[in-house]
């Protein structure tokens, strides 16, 4: 049985206060001072039901609850309500503090609507819960904020209610306290009394609530089952995390740099403190290779001496293409390892990668052991030691990174006769072209939860949805058409593409899908294109001209992220 609905709900606030009381609302409303604190909110709650609301400070939690609880007015929509709505929104509202305890609860009480013979039956119960004791008899001002908040809830719960909604309450007395509140909230469901509860506390959310409803700038914007909202809002206080930090933030604005000097390439630098011996690539069978199967497992050790005894060091390997691109760079002070101690003799570590997500070429890789702050390098090997990745290269992309066309479980079957020609888009970068027959209507970036977005976190779901029109004169033709969707780094570095066949002439819309999108931060681009591999030319395309951005809390560097653990044996003093 539904007890609460709300149908679009909005409501408006008003920056500057307005003197001229002769204005009507709407005028009020549309005035240039006035901002939107909730809109577009539709919400049901049916009986013996939890929902909670999650979301930031400011996103609008407060606003909504009061609106519920019938203390605000909605500038725009309805709400409807069966039953009492009771609101526990402030504790202890209207307290006094030369008032005892007892005074404070008729007075409480009666804030809160209930008749004073109604609060004499009850009262006996409001102390029992509080566990205040003889205190009750004291002046509330003599109570800690603890006891206060105890006295303010005990007092709200015992008002006759069929929806509660509160703000917080979890945050009352010590844990025993709040262990009691619990126990009373799961009574409440089992009465059929319905709650809905504002918190940031993920645990309680998870805990008490049937549905969450995300709040974020006034909009709801995920609800459903609560460990998928949770999952959803912890993704976006992680996102507002990375970027409100002003060093992490510079990753998304700016590209970082993505190649070294490779006229430096080759030497061997360092204050020699401690001198790398060997650089061993081991396959997956364990075996010592030059070459490597691209997407296999490797394993890179790095054997040395200590000369003398160092303290405050990490351990590194990057990864670069032959023609100077940072492809990776871990280290294991980014992966915030700690290492003790190293003293004379002979030791190793070891960098073992799950999969190597580089496309067929030739790499060249450097070591590294380093001071704590990366200033000073007791040996440093720039990209000394080559690596050959075999397989089938696909048009000059750096990566391979698992993706699929929606619709399929796996890739469509397309031969590389079907791949374009990329050559032809060299001097085209942030070009777009359409034809009388062929035209891209529009490219959105989505996230996992379907919503268009441009910020992204690293190792997330990553959508691409192209939408694009085919005029029925090419209806013979169109089997000869092949989409391309490719990504590149802002500074025109092609990283990834895929291609799928045209479906039909008419409105066409294609979703290419990155389950976990394993670039690394920065800025990226992507390019679109039908080609007619029939004439092994471009019907129609946009080069360069759709950003993204990465982010992560990962402080690797490069290009991808590689999923990787650390080995070492260090040696110790005798």
């Amino acid at each position: 049985m539904e007890i609460i609905r709300l149908n679009n709900v909005g409501r408006k606030f008003h920056k500057t206060v307005n003197t001229d009381k002769s204005q009507d609302r709407k005028a009020i409303l549309n005035s240039p001072g006035s901002f939107w604190a909730l809109r577009n909110i539709y919400m049901s709650v049916n009986k013996g039901e939890i929902i909670g609301i999650v979301g930031r400070n400011g996103s609008g939690k407060s606003t909504l609850l009061n609106i519920i609880a019938g203390g605000m007015p909605v500038s725009e929509g309805e709400i409807t309500a069966q039953g009492k709505v009771s609101a526990l929104l402030t504790l202890g509202a209207g307290f006094q503090d030369e008032f005892t305890g007892k005074e404070n609860i008729y007075l409480n009480a009666s804030l809160l609507g209930m008749k004073r013979d109604d609060i004499k039956n009850i009262f006996a119960d409001i102390v029992e819960f509080s566990e205040l004791g003889d205190f009750i008899n004291a002046p509330i001002g003599s109570y800690s904020s603890g006891m206060k908040m105890r006295l303010g809830f005990s007092v709200a719960i015992h008002k006759d209610f069929d929806v509660l909604v509160t703000d917080e309450i979890m945050a009352v007395g010590d844990i025993a306290f709040q262990k009691k509140c619990f126990e009373k909230i799961a009574d409440f469901k089992r009465q059929g009394k319905s709650m809905i509860i504002a918190t940031q506390d993920i645990n309680v959310a998870e805990r008490f609530c049937d549905r969450l409803f995300l709040l974020e700038d006034g909009h709801v914007i995920a609800e459903g089952k609560s460990i998928e909202v949770v999952e959803r809002y912890q993704m976006l206080l992680a996102k507002k995390k990375i970027l409100s930090e002003g060093a992490r933030s510079a990753m998304v604005t700016e590209t970082k740099r993505w190649a070294t000097d490779m006229d430096e390439w080759g030497r061997r630098e360092g204050t020699k403190e401690i001198i790398i011996k060997d650089f061993i690539v081991f396959d997956k069978s364990k075996e010592k290779v030059s070459k490597v199967k691209s997407g296999e497992a490797i394993s890179i050790r790095v054997n040395f001496t200590v000369c003398e005894e160092i303290d405050n060091f990490h351990f590194g390997v990057a990864i670069f293409r032959e023609d100077g691109v940072y492809c990776y760079g871990p280290n294991t002070q980014f992966d915030g390892l700690a290492i003790q101690k190293m003293h004379k003799g002979d030791g190793y570590f070891e960098l073992k990668c799950a999969e190597l997500l580089l496309m067929p070429g030739v790499y060249y890789m450097s070591a590294a052991i380093w001071d704590k702050n990366e200033t000073l390098a007791y040996d440093y090997h720039r990209c000394n030691y080559k690596l050959e990745v075999t397989g089938e290269a696909v048009s000059g992309q750096l990566l391979y990174l698992a993706h699929k066309w929606y619709g399929f479980h796996f890739l469509p079957s397309l031969n590389g006769t079907h791949m374009p020609n990329l050559d032809c888009l060299v001097d085209k970068w942030g070009s777009q072209v359409n034809s009388a027959s062929v035209a891209f209507e529009s490219l959105r970036f989505l996230n996992n939860y379907g919503s268009k977005d441009s910020i992204f976190l690293m190792g997330r779901e990553f959508k691409i949805k192209a939408d694009f029109k085919i005029d029925a004169s090419l209806q013979s033709a169109v089997k000869n058409f092949v989409l391309w969707i490719g990504i590149y780094r802002s500074d025109g570095i092609y990283c990834h593409g895929s291609i799928k066949k045209v479906a039909s002439c008419g409105a066409n819309s294609e979703i290419l899908i990155y389950p976990k999108l394993k670039l690394l931060p920065g800025g990226y681009k992507v390019s679109m294109g039908i080609w007619d591999t029939n004439a092994n030319s471009f019907l129609a395309y946009s080069h360069g001209a759709h950003s993204f951005n990465m982010i992560s809390e990962k402080r690797d560097h490069g290009t991808v992220y590689l999923e990787h653990h650390w080995n070492w044996h260090i040696p110790k003093g005798g």
